[in-house]
């Protein structure tokens, strides 16, 4: 069991698909971390030595971006519509669908997960 940060990846799963339990890694972005490693396609992670779990969580915590920042990126994104008073920023707030869906019949799901920002 590969353990990275508060993730435990699952040992009997095929590495490309265990990487895609993180937070911001998917299916594109799995396979070129694979590939920079040097694994082929059918390689299951319990069979990774010492040397490429050490390559990969090196490669996990310098050359992507995962969790913390990209959570921290979409805040601020977020944020900056609020600050500036746009009408995406007043959607956002109001936790109302932001990009022109109709409300009448349609935000359900967007009215049930509130996200506010903190002011």
């Amino acid at each position: 069991m590969l353990l990275y940060k508060q993730y435990s990846l699952n040992d009997n799963k095929e590495i490309r698909s265990a990487l895609q339990f993180i937070y911001g890694i998917g299916w594109y972005k799995s396979i070129i971390i694979c590939s920079k490693i040097g694994l082929s396609y059918p390689f299951l992670l319990k069979y990774l030595n010492n040397y490429n779990k050490s390559l990969l969580i090196f490669i996990l915590e310098h050359y992507t971006w995962l969790e913390i920042r990209i959570k921290r990126i979409i805040y601020y994104n977020i944020k900056k519509y609020y600050d500036i008073l746009s009408y995406k920023g007043i959607r956002h707030k109001d936790a109302l669908p932001v990009r022109g869906q109709r409300t009448r019949s349609n935000a359900k799901t967007k009215k049930r997960h509130k996200i506010l920002l903190n002011e």
